[in-house]
């Protein structure tokens, strides 16, 4: 007579033959989805490669980090906000001078 198998060696046996076809179609699961790239998160190489040959994105004038200004008017200017109090009128009027603009009682220049 042969030896009888416990009722705990066939439940495992056949828990093992139902697991191993469910492991088998797993690991299938990324061929199926037939994707183009190598993984989900690869991104957009085209875009990639467009934004690395470009030979520089910003305007030359983005270099000059040396900004005309008048460093005693704006620490006035700072002071006064930080009082809380409104300049004066004359203290607001600007008046620029530039060598395009017509002298006084000069015709206006053609256009």
């Amino acid at each position: 007579m042969p030896p009888r198998e416990s009722s705990s060696a066939k439940a495992s046996l056949i828990a093992c033959a139902g697991l191993l076809p469910v492991l088998a179609l797993g690991a299938c699961a990324d061929y199926v989805k037939h994707r183009d790239t190598i993984t989900a998160s690869a991104g957009d190489a085209i875009a990639h490669n467009k934004v690395v040959h470009i030979d520089d994105p910003w305007p030359r004038a983005s270099r000059d980090t040396r900004i005309a200004g008048n460093g005693q008017r704006v620490d006035t200017a700072t002071k006064r906000y930080l009082k809380g109090t409104a300049p004066s009128a004359a203290s607001t009027s600007v008046t620029l001078q530039t060598s395009d603009s017509p002298t006084p009682g000069s015709p206006p220049p053609a256009q």
